[in-house]
């Protein structure tokens, strides 16, 4: 009898050992978070494994508070058991930042400066002078904004650059495979503009990304002309 006792929790211990060894390693499809309430995606994570970190919210008042708008990693990746996934949700209220001093920046230094401010360029003007891609003014919402003024996040500023007589053409970047973020910034930091902008699958901030633009790579254009983008949703 304590024979057979002892077959049967041995046996036991090798189940166990067996199943360890099968499920170690084993990966966990990250589910689709965007667009739900964060105790939702709380409980869905949860189940799946996984545990939900807010590492930002954003002001969106088309948007209900607390609905998830980015995720990391992004939805259909796989990864082990009990990964963070890091979110950024809308916000009840605007959050404000203040206005940097962009004037005699080059535009690139400028867009530099206005993103890491948390705001964002709304199109470049470019105006005859002395100087090639020097900022000479910033505006907002069509008057001059003063460094040190706060704003609400994401406010777009426009910026006045001056371009000499015969200034080299500016050369369109390769933007293919670009986030939102990155394709914007690309575009204005060579002095042009952000045309005709389409979403394929529907507006994604975390998984857009640019499949065809116009004009192609390479081809040179005065300074203040515009690159039209199609974005579509990296996961479709």
């Amino acid at each position: 009898m304590l024979a057979v006792g002892l077959s049967i929790f041995l046996l036991w211990i090798t189940l166990q050992i067996i199943s360890v060894f099968t499920h170690h390693g084993e990966k966990i499809e990250v589910p689709d978070f965007v667009g739900q309430l964060i105790g939702d995606a709380s409980v869905i994570a949860d189940d799946n494994g996984l545990e939900i970190i807010v590492m930002d919210s954003v002001y969106n008042p088309r948007k209900e508070k607390g609905v998830i708008m980015i995720q990391d990693p992004l939805p259909a990746s796989f990864v082990k058991e009990g990964r963070k996934v890091y979110v950024t949700i809308v916000g009840q209220t605007p959050e404000k930042v203040k206005m940097p001093n962009l004037v005699d920046l080059s535009v690139r230094q400028a867009v530099e400066r206005v993103v890491a401010a948390r705001l964002q360029v709304d199109y470049i003007q470019v105006v005859r002078g002395e100087f090639n891609n020097a900022v000479i003014e910033q505006f907002y919402e069509g008057k001059p904004v003063r460094p040190g003024r706060e704003l609400d996040r994401n406010s777009k500023i426009v910026l006045v650059v001056e371009q000499a007589e015969g200034a080299t053409p500016a050369v369109v970047p390769d933007l293919i495979g670009n986030d939102i973020a990155e394709a914007y910034g690309a575009v204005f930091s060579v002095t042009l503009n952000v045309g005709k902008v389409v979403f394929r699958d529907g507006l994604d901030e975390s998984t857009s990304r640019v499949y065809k633009q116009d004009p192609q790579p390479g081809i040179q254009l005065s300074a203040g002309n515009q690159v039209n983008l199609w974005f579509r949703n990296e996961t479709k």
